[in-house]
């Protein structure tokens, strides 16, 4: 049988996801936890703040299954979350907050 991927929804602490998620860009990755910049894809811990990077994401569209097939193997048990998803998350925490 052929294997495709397929959009799992999945409930998350968002903080959680927050602390230890790792952006991926077109060339070098972003820590989400410190904003620590031009990090390499493949480091699994943060060389600024050391949070362990559970969570990975595309910060553009334009990066897609290829770029996803290359990263995978190298992201280790990282579980891969839609960006435009977290965003949203965070959006709709930040006006509940605020609301307050």
């Amino acid at each position: 049988m052929e294997k495709r991927f397929v959009r799992v929804w999945d409930e998350l602490d968002i903080e959680e996801v927050s602390k230890h998620l790792l952006i991926i860009g077109e060339v070098l990755a972003t820590c989400n936890n410190c904003q620590a910049l031009g990090l390499d894809v493949k480091v699994k811990t943060c060389p600024k703040c050391n949070v362990e990077f559970k969570f990975a994401a595309f910060s553009s569209k334009k990066l897609g299954i290829s770029e996803f097939n290359k990263i995978r193997g190298r992201r280790g048990e990282a579980a891969f979350i839609d960006y435009d998803d977290f965003k949203k998350a965070i959006g709709d925490i930040k006006a509940k907050n605020f609301m307050k």
